[in-house]
């Protein structure tokens, strides 16, 4: 017998990258329906769902889960990719919006047995055909070592591999890359990256078909001797040419997108980088990182001014929670309070202003953090 005090709402991924927004209290048959183009739904059967994008559980009747079904139908595509990429937010939101949020939390679901977009780590990744159309030794060394210690049981296999981690960073960059990765980012060309390291994610876009300019304070070289004090902590030698140059001069370049990845951790990199991009009038960023394990808290604060337009976590080392997020600099968020509103039905605009109210960067905290940084 099914328990109908308990409902679902939930966002479908379709063929033609639309989100499609329902509710049930049958998950594994509603998506069944969608699948197959048997349900009520005109919509799907024209564009058949690709995948879950997010679904949530909340406690009640069929009226109370419409009502979270029609506020999320009422919401921009921006809005609907913050909810996916962060789903607790949309208790707030109800709350604001309904004065009630029914109880509703974020709720795992994906009936294709794929893995879980919170449970990507690189020792579940599974590389496609597209993988192989450009360099990738990072990845292949971490295939292979994979390959080799397949035998091993999970807590053993990530035990080795954070063994291990500092010495394969040292040799390649602090991220793993990943083609979907990459050609998300190499569509944002041309970019300027800083802190730019090795500049192995540099050659990856490079060969990607992306025009990219990168910069770090100090480049990796093979000069002898080393001195500690000037050169690159954490790279010996560079796979693409690095330019020498700190944060100002993302400022020179505010035609292309800005690009930081991994940011040292408590260091003003980063915020500067920003600062000086914004200034010049650029108009986006991609970062990758953590919140609590790379940059420092006024970067994450700048970011939290910006409109967020994708987030997508990435097929990382195990325990560590990093994305790539993308920031729309010439639409920033405004900061100024929004009135409760008691009515149900509400205008777009309204949606939007109770929804500002919860955009804030989540803290992506690793369950170990980096102590070293470049």
């Amino acid at each position: 017998m099914k328990n109908t005090t308990h409902w679902f709402v939930y966002m479908l991924e379709c063929q033609n990258g639309s989100f499609y927004t329902g509710s049930t209290d049958d998950l594994i048959r509603r998506f069944e329906e969608h699948r197959k183009g048997t349900g009520k739904s005109k919509y799907t059967r024209s564009f058949k769902p690709v995948g879950v994008a997010q679904c949530w559980e909340l406690a009640g009747t069929r009226g109370k889960a419409m009502k979270i079904e029609r506020l999320v139908q009422g919401m921009n595509r921006s809005m609907k990719n913050e909810i996916v990429a962060f789903p607790e937010r949309l208790a707030g939101v109800a709350l604001e919006t309904y004065g009630d949020d029914f109880g509703i939390v974020p709720y795992v679901f994906d009936p294709s047995g794929h893995v879980l977009e919170r449970e990507r780590d690189i020792t579940r990744y599974v590389p496609g055909f597209d993988e192989w159309k450009i360099r990738n030794p990072y990845l292949e060394e971490m295939l292979s070592l994979l390959d080799e210690n397949k035998k091993l049981k999970r807590n053993k296999l990530t035990l080795l591999l954070n063994e291990k981690r500092s010495e394969i960073i040292c040799r390649y960059a602090f991220s793993i890359p990943t083609i979907d990765i990459i050609e998300e980012i190499a569509g944002y060309s041309p970019l300027v990256e800083i802190g730019a390291g090795s500049g192995y994610w540099a050659m990856c876009l490079g060969d990607a078909g992306a025009d990219i300019i990168a910069y770090d304070k100090r480049p990796p070289d093979e000069e002898i001797p080393w001195d500690y004090r000037e050169g690159n902590q954490w790279f010996d030698d560079t796979w693409s040419h690095v330019h020498e140059g700190d944060e100002s001069m993302a400022g020179r370049c505010p035609e292309r997108t800005l690009f930081i990845c991994w940011p040292p951790i408590h260091d003003t990199m980063a915020v500067n980088a920003l600062r000086c991009y914004r200034e010049a009038g650029g108009k986006t960023v991609v970062f990758i990182g953590s919140t609590g394990a790379s940059a420092d808290d006024e970067f994450f604060r700048e970011l939290e001014k910006l409109r967020m337009i994708r987030s997508i976590r990435l097929w990382s080392w195990p325990g560590s929670d990093e994305r790539m997020l993308v920031y729309d600099l010439t639409h920033p968020w405004r900061s100024k309070k929004n009135k409760k509103f008691a009515t149900e039905s509400r205008s777009h605009r309204d949606t939007e202003k109770i929804f500002n109210k919860y955009l804030i960067v989540p803290p992506f905290v690793s369950p170990y953090l980096l102590t070293l940084c470049f």
